[in-house]
């Protein structure tokens, strides 16, 4: 175990930051504590647990992917983006990644989200898995948007993916159910919205997680806002 490291990774990493783009920073440290994020002034900082990182890895995740192979160190003196990149495995197929991306999205733009930011949130970290799930397909992990755009086929999306703060929620719904019905499994369209909460409840993790975020928006949005302030 090292000391802390510092990297710099996402859009700026990549060299395709605009000049309004965040400039996104991880700090891998030891212990086994995941924390929440911050963000301050342009600049979001994301730390992860370097046990956590090196196991993800292991597993082949997109996510140890982009940090690993996109990540850029800023302060690393014992070479932890380097082992992090020898402990990578690609698995054989991301197909489960995809589709419950699809259905993440699927659920999400069935209603207007309105000022539920988890909830935009939510859909774009789906629709950028469906994306570089299908970009697997053809070779390694992109996670370019306009990269991921070509690689699609659907025009619009890298527009999407690079002002998600600020789109309608009916590109969102418009773009999803073009890549949704491209890219993800047979028949997603025609689930009922009840079918489909079930089913991602029943799956747990991100699935049960994604159908909490919607709900606890509609609850206040039916019941009034009953919290003080």
């Amino acid at each position: 175990m090292t000391g802390p490291v510092l990297l710099l990774y996402g859009s700026r990493a990549r060299g395709e930051a605009r000049t309004d783009s965040d400039v996104d920073l991880l700090l891998a440290l030891a212990g086994n504590e995941l924390r929440a994020p911050t963000s301050t002034r342009g600049v979001s900082v994301h730390r992860y647990p370097q046990s956590w990182l090196e196991k993800s890895a292991r597993a082949g995740t997109l996510f140890s992917y982009h940090v690993a192979f996109e990540g850029l160190a800023l302060e690393d003196p014992d070479d932890f983006l380097g082992r992090l990149r020898a402990l990578y495995v690609a698995k054989s197929t991301y197909e489960d990644e995809l589709a419950l991306g699809a259905l993440v999205m699927r659920l999400l733009i069935g209603k207007d989200w309105g000022a539920n930011f988890a909830a935009r949130r939510r859909f774009f970290w789906a629709l950028r898995t469906v994306l570089i799930a299908h970009s697997t397909r053809l070779g390694a992990p992109k996670f370019d948007s306009g990269i991921l755009e070509r690689q699609s086929g659907i025009p619009g999306v890298a527009a999407l993916i690079n002002d998600r703060e600020l789109v309608p929620f009916e590109a969102c719904r418009r773009i999803g159910l073009q890549v949704i019905g491209t890219l993800g499994p047979p028949g997603l369209c025609d689930l009922s919205d009840q079918a489909l909460r079930d089913h991602l409840m029943a799956q747990g993790g991100i699935g049960r997680d994604s159908v909490r975020v919607l709900e606890e928006d509609e609850a206040i949005a039916d019941m009034g806002l009953l919290i003080y302030l």
